[in-house]
């Protein structure tokens, strides 16, 4: 039987579109030519940063790490938008999968952007209560 805990985070909106920005990111891998393998290395690599840094922090039990993680997460978004620009610009994706990607992947930094805030009100909140 599954712990319920440990599935909890698949309910996040942020976690959802963090694994549907991944889904794009594998159609994309798919059309990069075998001899680029360290770009798709790369890609991979980034897309994989931004949902285990999720995870990780989500589990950390302390809102300091879990925001942490959300930061490195976004670092990974910012990275994967950069590298996914490069695939396209090299002519190895096309245009409709390249905006399908960037819209996914700007609304996914704007819903990290929009946790850490939250959390960081909550946290500000916290210490600004009497004791």
């Amino acid at each position: 039987m599954k712990n319920k805990r440990l599935q909890s985070h698949k309910k996040m909106i942020v976690w959802q579109s963090i694994d549907q920005l991944d889904f794009i990111v594998q159609k994309i891998l798919k059309r990069i030519p075998r001899h680029e393998f360290k770009m798709k290395s790369q890609i991979d690599n980034a897309s994989d940063s931004m949902g285990s840094n999720f995870v990780e922090g989500y589990y950390s039990g302390s809102l300091g790490e879990y925001m942490r993680f959300l930061r490195y997460s976004k670092r990974s978004n910012a990275e994967l938008q950069e590298r996914v620009r490069r695939v396209l610009r090299k002519g190895h994706i096309d245009k409709n999968l390249y905006d399908e990607f960037e819209d996914r992947a700007i609304k996914t930094m704007y819903l990290l952007d929009r946790l850490i805030q939250s959390l960081e009100n909550k946290q500000n909140d916290e210490k600004n209560k009497p004791s």
